[in-house]
């Protein structure tokens, strides 16, 4: 069925939730790895597997079921991911997950998939994903490596310590407008471009003047920061 919308972009904690991949080639070691990367519990179910999958197998970091599939393998799973070299496999692994209402992937072919799993550029705490809604990858890793080009670490820094702010100036600064105006008026001030030049000393210091405007304390980390800056 041809879609009418485009897929609602979301992130969701995978962290300890039960992922299971069908499939043990070279693309379904890469999901594997993105998989434990960001905490899931993965489980491979395929007659046989890449050396690379092998290798996490005896490093106990995810679970193999040398098998073909088959639907109980569903059991328990939050996501699914189907990538092996039977099409009628991975339309088989879509329909049920379907059925049990578990988000399912087949690699490669957008119209199974519930969800798609995007290009990720990650710069300390920032992470930037990018999606063609699965009509072009490679115009998606183009994006991403054009974007890794022009995002740099001061845009992890600013938000780190931005971070740090937050719990303070929810309690100072009540409503929404005031916070809004607080933490625009930071990023406002240049603290990016002045990070991006070197010039830290100044950028913490413009963060200390804002929140003396706004009557926000200074985090601990802005103050160590700041000193470390002298």
């Amino acid at each position: 069925m041809k879609k009418r919308f485009p897929y609602y972009p979301i992130y969701i904690d995978i962290e300890d939730h039960a992922v299971l991949i069908v499939g043990g080639g070279v693309v379904c070691a890469r999901k594997a790895e993105t998989m434990m990367r960001y905490g899931g519990r993965v489980t491979i179910v395929s007659p046989e597997i890449t050396d690379e999958i092998a290798a996490w197998e005896r490093d106990n970091a995810l679970v193999v079921h040398r098998k073909r599939y088959e639907e109980a393998d569903l059991d328990g799973a939050s996501i699914v991911i189907a990538s092996t070299d039977d099409p009628c496999v991975n339309a088989r692994v879509a329909r049920d997950c379907r059925r049990r209402k578990v988000p399912v992937n087949v690699v490669d072919v957008t119209h199974l998939c519930e969800f798609i799993v995007p290009a990720i550029i990650e710069k300390g705490s920032i992470q930037i994903a990018i999606s063609t809604g699965g009509k072009s990858p490679a115009l998606g890793r183009t994006l991403k490596e054009d974007l890794q080009r022009t995002i740099g670490p001061e845009y992890a820094e600013v938000n780190d310590l931005l971070g740090t702010l937050r719990k303070e100036a929810k309690r100072i600064l009540p409503r929404d407008t005031d916070r809004k105006r607080f933490f625009d008026g930071i990023i406002a001030a240049g603290v990016l471009e002045m990070l991006r030049e070197g010039r830290k000393r100044e950028a913490y210091e413009a963060v200390v003047r804002a929140c003396e405007a706004a009557g926000v304390p200074h985090s601990q980390e802005l103050q160590e920061r700041l000193a470390s800056a002298m």
